[in-house]
């Protein structure tokens, strides 16, 4: 079967979305699937490629919205268009990533004109950027052209609770729709013996006897940096970053206690966990970030928010759930996590979030769209 996987960017940006679909398009690929990809080049040239076994196709995307406004919202130029319509009209389904990006309308209008099915997964829900004109516009636009979206899809997945709840409150309430969360490799992320850990904090120079909280992700106003920043800087915790964005400022308060890596590949994020006694991820407007699953995989405890998007993890022991004037008790608790609370962390990922289960669920929508 030909399927295309259309997505609003595709590593090496980084982003949540960008590694789900790369991890669809793979699971296509081992079933044994012709797949192309297509997304934003940013922050690459537009070109094509083959890589693991997907054909990638990155297009020309104006990316202002995400440098002024922290917006990861690319805005394909014609090019663009045609690149999508023609990978739609050579596939047999096609997988969207979200429902409100220009690339995903392109690719909805597209299945429409030539009569493709097409599924949806819909990563998260209505993001607040602060207020504004933005969140009007941006409600707007998901009762509007991201409910049309929705609604021509065969069927959408939800990543969570919270986002299909949303949803179905102020977007649309009767689609054709089922919950499959975001997936790690659990062999992959795993519980880090005493050497790794050793050698993980060599790698990235951090000093190898401190309390290491980590943080993952983009640094930008909803991830709560500042917060995290400002809670550590009365401890003795050593933060460490992995991840770039217009908050990056906010990391020299901490002078020698935070050790920030802008980017790394993928493959070492195991290594990153390794070097940690406890994750922070205080964000609101989540889905199902993957870094958290990583994390709890990794056998880590965790402390988020108390944003409704963390609410499906209130039954794991080894996840707190503070409000952000909380944060520091929140933190200091986690770093002294007994090993038995810690240890359903693990449990929990390798329950809910493992491949298999994922690669099942797909396999089977792309089966029920194609018929």
């Amino acid at each position: 079967m030909r399927i295309a996987i259309v997505s609003h960017y595709m590593p090496p940006h980084v982003g949540g979305i960008e590694f789900v679909a790369s991890l669809l398009s793979r699971v296509y690929a081992d079933a044994g699937h012709d797949v192309t990809w297509v997304a934003s080049a940013t922050p690459e040239r537009p070109s094509e490629s083959v890589e693991a076994g997907t054909r990638r196709v990155r297009i020309t995307g104006a990316n202002l919205l995400e440098e002024r406004f922290a917006m990861p919202f690319p805005v394909i130029g014609p090019g663009g268009w045609t690149a999508i319509d023609r990978a739609v009209r050579d596939a047999d389904v096609v997988h969207v990533q979200d429902c409100l990006y220009t690339m995903s309308i392109a690719a909805a209008r597209a299945a429409a004109q030539h009569h493709r099915p097409y599924i949806v997964t819909q990563h998260v829900a209505m993001v607040s950027f602060g207020g504004g004109l933005i969140d009007p516009m941006l409600a707007t636009a998901y009762r509007t052209v991201g409910r049309a979206v929705l609604h021509g899809a065969r069927h959408v997945a939800f990543v969570s609770e919270n986002v299909r709840d949303w949803f179905t409150q102020h977007v649309a309430p009767d689609l054709r729709a089922s919950l499959i969360p975001n997936a790690v490799d659990t062999s992959l992320f795993h519980v880090a013996g005493d050497a790794e850990r050793a050698a993980a904090r060599e790698a990235f120079g951090i000093p190898r006897d401190a309390a290491v909280v980590l943080f993952a992700g983009r640094l930008v106003p909803k991830k709560h940096v500042r917060s995290l920043v400002d809670v550590l800087g009365h401890t003795d915790a050593h933060l460490f970053v992995v991840g770039d964005g217009p908050e990056r400022d906010a990391l020299a308060a901490l002078g020698q206690r935070v050790t920030h890596v802008p980017r790394i590949p993928h493959a070492r994020m195991p290594e990153a966990f390794a070097a940690a006694d406890a994750f922070a991820l205080p964000s609101t407007g989540e889905g199902l970030p993957l870094s958290l699953i990583e994390a709890l995989a990794s056998g880590l405890p965790c402390v988020v928010s108390d944003d409704p998007a963390f609410a499906g993890l209130a039954a794991c022991d080894a996840v707190v759930r503070p409000p952000l004037a909380q944060l520091s008790s929140a933190l200091a608790d986690a770093l002294a996590m007994p090993a038995s609370r810690r240890a359903t962390s693990r449990a929990w990922a390798q329950a809910r979030y493992g491949l298999a289960r994922f690669r099942d669920a797909y396999l089977a929508l792309l089966a029920e769209a194609a018929r």
